[in-house]
């Protein structure tokens, strides 16, 4: 059991950490020997964490009026529209190209609001695991059947 944990939490680490994310942090579960959920599900936690606490942090900065108005006139009626519009596809696509704390960091100051960005992140960070599992998985099985041959 402690094993497992210890995967587990290094698993979270990895996609929790700026620069591996995701894109480490599945291969990296995979290759402790974690299950295919397992590999899934904890990396994925893992980055999600980032934009839970940005989203927190945001929210505590908010409560300071000097700051609130700094944020307020920073954001674009113009560029709210259209997060309000497109932002979604916009996370989907782009966050595991520009990594999760970026994604979340600008968005959350540019204003998107706190249910689009939540949802479209975590819809793309799993969509993107699932995809990376999938991919490594076929990849480790051809180069295993090829250099078996």
């Amino acid at each position: 059991m402690i094993d497992y944990i210890e995967k587990v939490a290094t698993a979270w680490f990895v996609g929790f950490f700026p620069l591996a994310e995701i894109y480490i942090a599945v291969p990296l579960a995979m290759a402790l020997g974690l299950d295919s959920l397992s590999s899934v599900l904890w990396p994925v936690f893992g980055n999600f964490s980032p934009v839970l606490l940005i989203e927190f942090l945001y929210e505590q900065l908010l409560r300071f009026p000097r700051i609130r108005r700094l944020f307020k006139r920073l954001r674009s009626e113009r560029v709210i529209r259209y997060l309000d519009r497109w932002g979604g596809w916009f996370v989907f696509i782009m966050t595991p190209w520009t990594g999760v704390w970026a994604m979340a960091i600008t968005l959350k100051f540019l204003g998107m609001k706190r249910r689009p960005l939540l949802v479209t992140t975590f819809i793309s960070i799993l969509i993107y695991a699932v995809l990376l599992l999938v991919l490594v998985d076929v990849g480790v099985d051809w180069f295993t059947s090829k250099n078996g041959d």
